[in-house]
């Protein structure tokens, strides 16, 4: 067995190749899904992402790629790669192809002005990033759900249960309720100009957050093969005060209404809970059962957690390493969104 070259794979070659993507992810080549790895990797308003695959060959025995992203920290913009979409030939594994891969996009991100990398792998990668790869433990994030619906969480105990959730579910709402209040909600998208200055007043009570301008979140929201909705908040003059972008569950998924991204203008006093009340009334309208979210910072977690969301601390953090001599510690302040990794 020859050593695999590594090397950058083209927009054109995704197609070409589809039979062993395929084959990597472990499913038959007409249900890849293509057309994720086109618009991740090259339909990125940065077009600054890189796709890079292990040839044996003529043979693709694994890949591993990113997507460019910005930030704001302190004030300072920066650029970051993301990675993305790990994969290696069962007969490949434990060869040290899967560091190699790592490494190549790691020393490609540095070559190309982006002052870090970060990923969040599964446990059994994360022993690799963070003993063979010299990557940092950089925060856990917290998994947070509110039921919207009761009964189902008793069902299997039959009717006595259903009633049983309903009753406690009712009491629950009853101590934790969730309220519009003085602001109303429509479902988006907002306007380019709304955006900004919406963005604007976000970012700068922010030390460290990704950037979203008005192209990037449009093109954030057409994945292909996934349905969201943006819920917009506003107070009584009409003024965009909240914002939150939501995924509508793909079959066999848990019926809940996955919220990926959510920002509130630092100067509107109860627009998260309004805002939150907005996503469950548009939960309850879809016939789904929960709203689901993911909590980075522990203000934001105390926040939800008042909000009546049950959390769970995710069993892997997200991890980190610089291409440079960029402090690592200055991304502590990250105001993460399950957005920013492409998890929803």
């Amino acid at each position: 067995m020859t050593k695999p070259l590594i090397r950058a794979v083209t927009r054109e070659e995704v197609r070409e190749h589809v039979a062993s993507f395929a084959l990597l992810h472990g499913v038959r080549p007409e249900e890849f899904d293509a057309d994720f790895m086109d618009w991740w990797f090259f339909q990125n308003p940065t077009h600054e992402g890189l796709l890079a695959g292990a040839f044996d060959g003529d043979r693709l025995v694994g890949y591993v790629g990113f997507a460019a992203q910005h930030f704001l920290v302190q004030g300072r913009r920066v650029s970051a790669a993301i990675l993305s979409s790990a994969f290696t030939h069962p007969d490949y594994r434990g060869k040290g192809l899967f560091q190699r891969l790592i490494r190549f996009l790691v020393e490609a991100a540095g070559t190309r002005g982006h002052e870090a990398v970060f990923g969040w792998p599964n446990e059994t990668a994360l022993r690799i990033y963070l003993g063979r790869l010299g990557f940092s433990a950089m925060f856990p994030v917290d998994r947070s759900a509110r039921p919207v619906s009761w009964g189902p969480l008793g069902a299997r105990f039959g009717p006595q249960g259903v009633f049983a959730a309903e009753c406690a579910g009712a009491a629950f709402d009853r101590m934790l309720p969730l309220r519009l209040g003085r602001y109303r909600y429509e479902i988006g998208p907002p306007g380019e100009h709304e955006w900004q200055g919406f963005m604007a007043r976000v970012l700068a009570a922010s030390d460290c957050m990704l950037e979203r301008p008005h192209a990037y979140v449009r093109w954030r929201l057409a994945r292909p093969r996934r349905d969201y909705i943006e819920v917009l908040l506003r107070d009584e003059a009409g003024v965009l005060r909240a914002w939150a972008s939501a995924r509508l569950p793909i079959p066999g998924e848990p019926p809940r209404l996955h919220i990926g991204d959510s920002l509130v203008d630092p100067r509107s006093r109860g627009a998260l809970r309004a805002l939150f009340a907005a996503c469950v009334m548009e939960a309850r309208h879809c016939g789904l059962e929960q709203v689901y979210t993911i909590a980075r910072s522990a203000r934001l977690g105390s926040s939800l957690a008042a909000l009546g969301f049950l959390s769970r601390r995710s069993t892997t953090p997200i991890v980190a390493i610089a291409t440079s001599n960029a402090d690592l510690s200055l991304y502590q302040g990250w105001e993460y969104r399950d957005a920013d990794m492409d998890m929803f």
